[in-house]
């Protein structure tokens, strides 16, 4: 296989583990941070959404740069 397209699996696959991960650390995130369920909850949403919006954006305002340096700089 194709050295190239392991580690982009094992990045896909690492950035998705994270997603899930989160929602079973809720209880514990929000009591340390002492704010309820919930909230902690909205503050994963946000991200989540900024993430999803930022990234289609980003990648359509670097698309023309070198990708080498786009991902050193990220």
């Amino acid at each position: 296989m194709d050295k190239r397209i392991f580690w982009l699996a094992l990045g896909s696959f690492a950035i998705s583990t994270e997603g899930f991960v989160i929602s079973s650390l809720l209880p514990d995130i929000a009591s340390d941070a002492g704010i309820s369920v919930p909230l902690a909850g909205s503050l994963i949403t946000a991200f989540a959404l900024a993430y999803a919006i930022g990234a289609p954006v980003l990648a359509t305002l670097t698309g023309e740069w070198d990708r080498r340096r786009v991902i050193l700089w990220t």
